[in-house]
């Protein structure tokens, strides 16, 4: 008979996968740790559940691996990251140079990873580790912009998917593949989106147009805007999104011009607060 797995052991696996992403150990992108710049902190779950997420976390040194990834912006001030509980609200931000995480944000994302519904193409630890370093990176962003002093023109939540979907594309081929993908399959989830064609089939929706002030865009742009970066950082990787119709043809034809613009303005604008590589 097969040895039965605990819950908790599966999380403990995939998490493991998860934070060996993080750590940048041979990666042009790590710096030697500069501790004036960055620091870290585990807040203690109010939660037991969550227990789990933070010991795993600590034991791997999870925050460290994005300090590491980090380290080489300017900062002008200590920037501190953080995961801790939020009294039930799954959520994440940034505000006077702290980036926080909530281990609910967390949890929801280990749900999502374990649907039935995940498709086969993502794996489990691609949909935990995808929206995790999207969701830190995207907050990252909002601290370059405030810190550095960084010009933004457009919605800044825009701006800050673009630069968290910049950065992860230039991850090795075969890492930025599972994060894209799982960050992509996160904004599917929230669209209850299983195959190309739930994206094409007519909704019916009540609502308020009020509903769409809200600062982020909606999470069906969210998703095409990260496909077409992807696609247009890397056409021959990322080839499947568009033949499998998760992303339009016709968008698709855009994505090189779009790619193109953002890089150039992440050379022109971030990069120059950037250490250069040892």
């Amino acid at each position: 008979m097969p040895k039965q797995v605990s819950s908790a052991s599966r999380v403990t696996q995939v998490l493991l996968i998860a934070v060996a992403v993080l750590a940048p150990a041979t990666s042009a992108w790590a710096q030697p740790a500069r501790e004036d710049r960055i620091t870290v902190s585990y807040a203690e779950p109010t939660n037991p559940a969550h227990k789990i997420y933070r010991d795993v976390l600590v034991q791997y040194r999870a925050l460290e691996g994005m300090r590491d990834r980090l380290i080489s912006f300017r900062w002008t001030r200590p920037l501190k990251l953080e995961v801790r509980g939020c009294d039930g609200d799954a959520d994440a931000f940034y505000d006077d140079a702290q980036i926080v995480v909530c281990y609910e944000f967390l949890a929801g994302f280990w749900k999502a990873a374990s649907s039935s519904s995940r498709p086969p193409n993502v794996t489990r630890a691609d949909a935990l580790v995808g929206p995790f370093m999207d969701t830190f990176l995207h907050e990252a962003a909002h601290a370059m912009f405030d810190l550095l002093k960084i010009p933004v023109l457009g919605k800044e939540e825009d701006a800050a998917d673009l630069v968290s979907a910049y950065l992860m594309l230039q991850f090795p081929a075969h890492e930025k593949r599972g994060l894209i993908l799982g960050a992509a399959y996160s904004y599917a989830s929230e669209l209850n989106v299983r195959t190309p064609r739930d994206l094409n089939r007519p909704r019916l929706r009540f609502g308020r147009h009020a509903s769409f002030a809200n600062e982020h865009s909606t999470p069906a742009q969210r998703l095409y805007s990260l496909l077409c970066m992807a696609y247009g950082a890397d056409k021959e990787l990322f080839a499947p999104v568009v033949e499998r119709g998760y992303l339009p043809k016709d968008r698709a034809e855009m994505c090189d011009d779009e790619y193109e613009q953002i890089d150039f303005a992440y050379r022109t604008l971030i990069a120059p607060h950037q250490d250069a590589p040892p």
